[in-house]
């Protein structure tokens, strides 16, 4: 039969009695007739059996009908009639028996007769299948180059039959590859309707073959958890199933070993399958969704999944056009699948959608996609942040595209989501492409707004056991980070790997700032216990004693530009510079500050040092002579917890407790423009891009905000995910990538490029 044949039959046949609960007879079948006896017309049976079913033992034989002769099938029920209600059940099988003869349909396997002899029951003659079941069918012709128009072509055939089935009051009750069969056309025809349902109920009064506990797992949860009659409900559950079965060659529940497993599964309410494996089409895996719904009601008839497939088939390459670019990702098949679940359900006619126009057809399709994503458990989604849900469905009406609304998204200014809940920029930016088709500056406002800048998972330490970062500086490979940490050690870790590659033991107390050499050879740590240490940044050994000569907390520590000397910035007031080869003071300690200096920086020609003080003033000291050559700066309204040059040595940037970052002119001590303000807490610490063009800040207010250098104008919208005050920020020397450190005991990496929020690449 054609595909459009068999479409159209289904169509003709869509369950007109699709409702859920026991079916009633239907009058329009003929009326009620024994199959007739043809014993003595079958020669050749067998004398053992040549395959074994569940509840049956079959046997070959060759049927001589008076006109033709056919090999058949004779399958012998293992019922022992001795048993109690062996009487009952021998007659229900005859009545059932009568149903079956009664029904012609292409789709439904054929009952010649009944043959007697063999056992208490009347066996079933029908026509020999040569080619086995359907998953038998499928396996031999895996190699097919049609083999998924083979596959959808049988869909439609069991679909067929089953529509036709329940058309007829008539519930299968068991589902399942097994019983579909595959005649010598090439047709599937349903077989042991209503007979295995009837058998299970008299289970005390027949035998059976392990393969019973496959049909176990085909039924619907309500069937065994609730103890429930089979009904048209219960058969599209076995649907989804079968199409799971078909598709990826696996039965239900195919990760449990036991029936105690499938029925737990089910308890939790777990699905059949735990994710879509390869194999199977985003179409069909929409239909396994549809049927495999805990709430039988919900699930589709078998006309509905007939018209999915047949108009799915046509729209999804459409959609598949408007989202991907280039090789398919598993972003794409995941967006995809979602997509083709949500038109599955039904609330847009898919014939009408098929006819719009790319335009009206985006539309329609991010419409019925947000209304369905929105409807199911928040776990269930493609993505679980609702607000882009929300925010996308007040944007993207029926039929028509609005202007933005909501502009404060736009620039994240009044957002507080954390970035835990913000999405990952290559699996949001399918969704982004398929906004684009409607309206390109919504899908750049959906990827400023709710993807993920962060890059791969925070780095934790201990909270417990007080160990938490306090500052955080990049090797020059771009991969390794080392992080000074409260507790007394500095932890080397690489970014690519996720692994510590060594822990530095040595201070006695927090280590309030690391800093690497620019060859990246030494490592150097500053530390409460009043202390400056320096590493082999290789081995992790010391290198010589510790520099003593800082009289309270040392707060800041920095390498020269050339790797020769160390600047040092004290609670006791004062900065000191260092000697990386004697570790001696070879000037200092320099004066003028009044109260403690908690952040110091070198110039990038070594000439001068930059200090920032809890006085709320700024100085520049002359590193030849340390005599202080500019200061001391006001313009801070509270504490100055770091400074740092700008790479062209030009200017030099401030940040502090006042929630604002100053920019400096470097020679002339005078401010650069206004005060970058939009921190709601203190600023704790900033950072130059490499190239000079951004400023990196990390405030109280758990977020990061990167400004450009030159207007002081955010960049984007703030980086968010930290929980607690973020402490320490640096950029890669790259320029890539940025790493933060935080007291809600994690280090983060982030983009620090523009490519996270663009869906054009």
């Amino acid at each position: 039969m054609s595909t459009d044949a068999k479409q159209s039959h289904t169509t003709a046949h869509q369950s007109s009695g699709a409702q859920a609960g026991e079916p009633a007879t239907d009058s329009t079948l003929p009326a009620s007739t024994s199959p007739p006896d043809i014993t003595l017309q079958v020669r050749d049976a067998s004398s053992r059996p040549v395959a074994f079913g569940g509840y049956a033992d079959i046997y070959s034989g060759t049927w001589d009908n008076g006109t033709t002769e056919m090999k058949v099938a004779i399958k012998v029920l293992r019922i022992r009639a001795l048993d109690p209600g062996g009487e009952l059940l021998l007659r229900q099988i005859r009545r059932e028996l009568s149903v079956w003869k009664r029904l012609s349909h292409p789709n439904i396997q054929v009952l010649c007769g009944r043959y007697e002899g063999i056992g208490p029951a009347s066996a079933m003659v029908s026509p020999w299948c040569q080619n086995g079941d359907i998953n038998a069918y499928i396996a031999a012709r895996a190699a097919d180059p049609n083999i998924e128009t083979l596959k959808f072509n049988l869909v439609f055939d069991i679909l067929n039959g089953l529509g036709f089935l329940h058309d007829h009051s008539i519930v299968h009750g068991d589902i399942k590859g097994g019983n579909i069969l595959i005649d010598d056309d090439g047709t599937a025809r349903l077989c042991d309707f209503g007979l295995s349902r009837l058998l299970a109920k008299h289970s005390q009064s027949i035998t059976n073959t392990t393969s019973v506990k496959g049909t176990f797992r085909w039924m619907a949860p309500e069937l065994l958890l609730d103890g429930g009659h089979h009904t048209y409900k219960s058969d599209m559950w076995a649907v989804g199933c079968l199409l799971l079965e078909i598709w990826a060659g696996l039965p239900p529940y195919f990760t449990a070993d036991s029936d105690q497993q499938v029925l737990l599964a089910m308890w939790r309410k777990e699905v059949p399958y735990p994710t879509r494996p390869v194999d199977v089409d985003v179409i069909v895996w929409a239909q396994i969704e549809n049927c495999c719904i805990f709430e039988p009601t919900t699930r589709p008839s078998p006309g509905h999944i007939v018209e999915n497939l047949r108009v799915l088939r046509l729209i999804i390459p459409r959609v598949t056009s408007l989202v991907r670019r280039g090789d398919p990702r598993d972003a794409d098949i995941l967006l995809l699948a979602a997509v083709t679940t949500s038109l599955s359900f039904g609330e847009s006619k898919l014939t009408d959608l098929a006819a719009m126009v790319d335009h009206d057809f985006a539309i329609e399709v991010v419409r019925v996609f947000l209304r369905w994503s929105l409807a199911i458990p928040r776990d269930s989604r493609l993505y679980t942040n609702e607000t882009l849900y929300r925010w996308c469905l007040d944007n993207v009406r029926h039929s028509e595209a609005h202007p933005l609304s909501n502009p404060d998204v736009s620039t994240g200014e009044a957002v507080e989501d954390d970035d835990d809940s913000l999405i990952i920029p290559s699996k949001l930016r399918p969704f982004a492409i398929l906004l684009a088709a409607v309206d390109p500056s919504y899908a750049d406002v959906v990827m400023l707004r709710f993807a993920r800048a962060s890059i791969g998972t925070p780095i934790c330490f201990d909270a417990e056991g007080r160990t938490y970062p306090q500052s955080v500086v990049w090797f020059p490979d771009c991969d390794r980070i080392a992080v000074g940490l409260i507790g007394g050690t500095v932890d080397i870790f690489s970014t690519s790997s996720d692994a510590t590659i060594r822990r530095l033991n040595g201070h006695e107390d927090h280590v309030m700032q690391v800093a690497i050499s620019p060859d990246g050879r030494l490592l150097a740590s500053c530390s409460y216990d009043r202390t400056i240490r320096l590493w082999d940044a290789e081995t992790g050994n010391a290198v010589g004693e510790p520099m003593l000569g800082h009289t309270s907390h040392v707060f800041s520590v920095a390498f020269s530009p050339d790797g020769t000397h160390i600047a040092s910035a004290s609670k006791d007031k004062t900065i000191r510079i260092w000697s990386c080869e004697t570790r001696d003071t070879v000037v200092g300690p320099l004066y003028g500050h009044t109260s403690s200096v908690f952040s110091a920086a070198y110039s990038p020609d070594a000439s001068r040092i930059v200090s920032g003080s809890w006085d709320k003033t700024i100085r520049v000291w002359d590193t030849q002579t340390g005599a202080c050559i500019l200061g001391p700066l006001s313009g801070h309204g509270s504490m100055i917890f770091s400074v740092a040059f700008s790479p062209d040595g030009l200017r030099f940037v401030s940040g502090s407790y006042d929630k604002t970052v100053r920019i400096w002119d470097a020679f002339s001590g005078e401010p650069v423009g206004e005060p970058i303000e939009g921190h709601r807490g203190g600023v704790h610490c900033v950072a130059y891009s490499p190239d000079g063009a951004r400023i990196a800040s990390g405030s109280w207010d758990h977020t990061i905000r990167i400004s450009d250098a030159a207007t002081g104008a955010l960049i984007h919208q703030p980086l968010r995910g930290h929980t607690h005050a973020v402490v320490f920020v640096a950029f890669s020397p790259d320029g890539r990538k940025l790493v933060s450190a935080s007291h809600d005991v994690t280090v983060r990496i982030w983009d620090a490029t523009d490519e996270w929020t663009r869906w054009d690449i």
